[in-house]
């Protein structure tokens, strides 16, 4: 069993990119379409309390980075006009850096900036100034200082009268800091991430790379069709890579097989390659993904199978010669889905046939779900019959490439558990991640290690926010309680997975009530052992494996209350294993 069973994803969605930054800001670049009453982009407003002796327009064209940018005609001769962004959070003695690009119109204009709380005076020596004095695009910076803690915050720009100031963007960020935000990097510390996909999932199919790189400031906001939100690239190809280098992944590269052409997917596979030659890093066996769920009529690149493997034609050979150290995967999904039912047709059965030669690796999405408000001991046979049918499927993909005798390996490049997520929740697509999405996790990583000989890599859906195992804003991670889960497992990979007999009563039809799974690595043998009942504890005997040496566990007292580890008891060869908890013990 690999350690890349415990991969990740990072998908390019609405909620993920941009908390995944040092910017406070919302719409730091201001991206339209402008307010029809005021001229101003979204997240923004204007200061004081009206127009009258201003206006504003978000112009098309008139940019920098690539979309808009932002008009202020301040016509009064003496008073002050400006825009505010409010519910900017920010904490007592935090120091910024305030970044603008813009340009003077007429003639040179101090820009005034400053944090306000409410029923807060500003000092004027803890506001910022620059001087805007040119009328090409140029960067001006100045530092400000938190009054205080509050995530009612407003941030101000100002201008004098008589003036016109054309902004691009203005970022602000903690001082001293990147564009990365330092915690999230260092998160990476924290939990395993053996291999991590981007950027992720239906996103891929209009996600054009090349806006990922190169300097920051000239990235473009872009339109997003596929959630109808937008799509920001300030985390792109180039600090992804810079990730991997840093903290030892291996690169999954999901391209978009939709939007963008076979020249295009070569000519990312190059960049990356290039990417760690000029570093005189060592290039990696990166993964490449052609598509997403390509065979399903909800994504904008749906086509049959047969069409799939003519892509398979076009993209593959470009990719193979530009980073000839990559492994190819291919979407492995049963049928593709039509727009009736009756429009079925074959997927999987097609591209084994008919491309066998072009991937080294097939790729499936697998998601399981239940209802938000089960009984506990329905949810928890939700859960094991989750498990357990998601096992037999992956046990039925194996058996169609060995019956092919084929030389190739499966992977699940997106997995997880829903009972509340939704793209238009207002919550950021949130999954709780309580003991059932722990207990579901362990149950998959135990499935996944007993099929680690076929099995090569897996992607849990997905790392940050989005339904995510770590959950970041403005600039704050807190790790979740899968990530305990995961940690559990860390130790024990790459390993040998035992043949084991497994002799627990029934759960369910499908589900015994103890899932088991022991791997051997280096002098040590790890047992997990996952007690899918809502309400009883049991008594595991582990024969032919001698006296246990150490054990601990995760449990939660009930549904959406917090994971925490506890104390095992154990005697001789057996262990006591609660409800509704994950057991691990370990031998010498």
């Amino acid at each position: 069993a690999s350690e890349q069973l415990l991969g990740n994803n990072i998908e390019a969605y609405e909620n993920t990119i941009p908390s995944m930054l040092s910017d406070r800001l919302r719409n730091p670049k201001f991206s339209g379409p402008e307010n029809p009453q005021t001229g101003i982009a979204a997240e923004w407003e204007p200061a004081g309390n009206g127009m009258g002796n201003f206006v504003c327009r978000l112009v098309p064209g008139q940019y920098l980075s690539g979309r808009e940018a932002q008009l202020i005609n301040n016509f009064s001769q003496h008073g002050w006009a400006g825009l505010l962004q409010a519910g900017v959070h920010v904490r007592a003695g935090e120091e910024f850096e305030v970044e603008m690009w813009a340009r003077a119109m007429d003639k040179p204009i101090e820009v005034v900036v400053e944090l306000k709380m409410p029923g807060c005076s500003v000092d004027v020596k803890d506001k910022g100034k620059m001087m805007v004095n040119q009328a090409h695009w140029s960067r001006y910076t100045c530092h400000i200082k938190s009054p205080g803690t509050c995530d009612r915050t407003a941030f101000l720009i100002s201008i004098p009268g008589d003036s016109r100031l054309v902004i691009d963007q203005i970022h602000l960020r903690p001082a001293g800091h990147g564009n990365v935000a330092p915690a999230l990097i260092d998160s990476f510390d924290k939990f395993p991430c053996p291999v991590l996909r981007f950027p992720g999932g239906c996103e891929t199919c209009t996600y054009h790379w090349e806006h990922g790189i190169g300097p920051v400031h000239l990235r473009p906001v872009c339109d997003d069709p596929v959630f109808k939100y937008k799509t920001y690239y300030e985390f792109g190809t180039d600090e992804y890579l810079e990730l991997c280098a840093a903290k030892n992944i291996r690169p999954l590269i999901t391209l978009n097989s939709t939007t963008a052409t076979p020249e295009d997917g070569a000519a990312r596979a190059a960049y990356v390659r290039a990417w760690y030659v000029a570093r005189k890093l060592k290039v990696p066996a990166a993964d490449f993904l052609v598509g997403n769920e390509n065979y399903g009529s909800w994504e904008l690149g749906h086509m049959t199978g047969e069409m799939y493997v003519s892509q398979l034609q076009a993209f593959v050979p470009g990719i193979r010669k530009a980073y000839p150290e990559a492994r190819i995967m291919a979407i492995g999904e049963w049928d593709s889905y039509g727009q009736r039912e009756e429009y079925k047709t074959p997927w999987r059965a097609t591209v084994i046939e008919k491309a066998a030669d072009l991937f080294d690796i097939l790729a499936v999405t697998r998601y399981a779900g239940s209802g938000d408000n089960l009984p506990l001991d329905k949810s928890m046979e939700s859960v094991a019959n989750a498990v357990a049918d998601k096992e037999a499927d992956l046990r039925k993909q194996a058996d169609t490439i060995r019956t092919a005798k084929l030389d190739k390996r499966m992977a699940i490049v997106e997995w997880n558990y829903w009972t509340r997520a939704s793209h238009n929740d207002h919550a950021g697509f949130y999954e709780p991640n309580d003991i059932r999405h722990c207990l579901f996790s362990a149950g998959h990583i135990n499935a996944f290690c007993r099929m680690g000989e076929i099995l090569e890599v897996t992607n849990f859906y997905a790392l940050v926010n989005t339904m995510g195992s770590i959950h970041i804003h403005d600039g704050q991670v807190q790790l979740s309680d899968l990530v305990k889960v995961f940690n559990l497992y860390a130790d024990a990979l790459p390993g040998t997975v035992l043949a084991l007999e497994n002799s627990a009563p029934q759960l369910t039809d499908k589900a015994k009530t103890i899932d088991a799974n022991f791997i051997r690595k280096g002098s040590t043998t790890y047992g997990f052992l996952i007690n899918m009942s809502a309400t009883e504890a049991a008594d595991v005997t582990l024969e032919g494996l001698g006296t246990i040496a150490a054990a601990t566990g995760l449990s939660a007292k009930d549904i959406l209350q917090p994971v925490e580890a506890f104390t095992v008891k154990t005697a001789g060869a057996t262990v006591t294993v609660p409800p509704r908890t994950i057991v691990r013990v370990t031998k010498k």
